[in-house]
């Protein structure tokens, strides 16, 4: 089997949660092509290092022969650093994540700037909006849930809550919503003079097109999930488009999310500021902006729920927002791990393990490094 289909293979059964299976995959990858750093990155993120097992002296071997300035390299500087991570040296996991992020961010260059453009875009597009007398002349009853909050944020554990529920149907990052918005409203980030028009026309045409888009790809339910990153840019026309929708935003301390960012390599185009730490912060302040800016205008299914509440108080935290959302209670949205889903994020590992305050801490040895301070 080739590399690439093996590759496939690993990170589907990924998602499924098979691990051991993905990592003997990835074991034969790396028996075919040695030098190729993204599988040995893949592979310690399923493996913990153990003392004395080897690991940081097969990187160095494999690193010798692979040029500085490839992208092979790079995926070893963060394999590398998940693996002193394991063994407990933070300064010298953090010093490999410095070099692995200067790596990436010199093949995938970013400017923030562009961000804060687009966020002030987004707010001058809609600081006018009428949202009750928008929502009042819609009619669909097309009611999902829209979840989203910054990268690492925890997303993917509130997905995972909300679809063990009977009557919630997982969509994933479908990535539908996006597309609806820019073929019915415009895209809300475009600074041209009329780029966005929020009709009622343009809002009917919204919320048929993205229903019809959903029942197509995940069939009928009483509820379904949509995830996504991108929600914030235009949440006040989809919650006016359908009345009965809800968004859900993921809060998390911004330490953790901070460094759970830069330890990640994201897919190619996807976050690209998270590989500087300035940049991080400077993205964290843009995404608190647009929060407070939804907020103050659609209080009553603009809901917030903070990570640390739910890994230390799961059953009242989950009990109130399953009331706020019109669902009724069940024990099932406690036990996540036994969620049959696919997870195709990052988070693929850690959503598959009870509901734990293992996460709270993770950023505390990187705090001298990153120049927080610790309280």
């Amino acid at each position: 089997m080739p590399v690439s289909l093996l590759v496939r293979r690993a990170l589907l059964v990924r998602a499924l949660g098979n691990f051991n299976d993905a990592v003997r995959d990835l074991d034969r990858a790396i028996q075919m092509k040695p030098l190729e750093g993204e599988l040995y990155r893949l592979r310690s993120d399923l493996v913990k290092a153990q003392p004395g097992d080897g690991s940081l002296d097969t990187l160095a071997s494999v690193a010798a022969r692979v040029p500085s300035s490839h992208l092979s390299a790079v995926h070893l500087h963060f394999a590398r650093a998940k693996v002193l991570e394991d063994l407990g040296d933070f300064p010298a996991a953090f010093r490999a994540l410095e070099r692995g992020n200067q790596g990436m961010r010199a093949h995938f260059p970013y400017q923030i700037s562009t961000r804060l453009r687009q966020v002030a875009a987004v707010r001058k597009s809609f600081d006018g909006m009428d949202m009750v007398k928008m929502t009042a002349r819609a009619s669909s009853d097309f009611a999902p849930i829209f979840i989203t909050g910054m990268a690492r944020s925890g997303t993917t554990l509130l997905e995972q809550i909300l679809t063990a529920h009977p009557d919630v149907q997982g969509g994933g990052e479908a990535a539908l919503l996006s597309r609806t918005v820019r073929e019915t409203i415009g895209p809300p980030e475009d600074l041209r003079p009329g780029a966005v028009d929020v009709t009622p026309k343009g809002l009917a045409d919204l919320a048929d097109r993205y229903s019809k888009r959903m029942l197509a790809r995940f069939g009928p339910a009483p509820r379904h999930t949509d995830k996504s990153l991108q929600t914030l840019l235009y949440a006040g026309p989809v919650l006016a488009a359908m009345p009965k929708s809800h968004i859900v935003l993921m809060r998390r301390d911004p330490r953790a999310v901070a460094i759970s960012l830069y330890k990640q390599v994201f897919r190619r185009g996807k976050q690209l500021f998270s590989y500087n730490l300035d940049d991080i912060r400077q993205y964290q302040d843009s995404f608190d902006a647009l929060v407070d800016f939804w907020q103050s205008r659609l209080n009553a299914r603009f809901h917030v729920v903070a990570y640390e509440d739910i890994v230390q108080a799961p059953e009242p935290t989950i009990r109130s927002l399953l009331k706020r959302l019109n669902l009724s209670w069940t024990e099932a949205c406690l036990r996540p791990e036994d969620n049959a889903q696919p997870i195709q994020t990052l988070s693929s590992v850690a959503v598959r393990q009870p509901i734990n305050r293992d996460g709270l801490d993770r950023w505390r040895p990187y705090a001298p490094m990153m120049g927080y301070t610790v309280v």
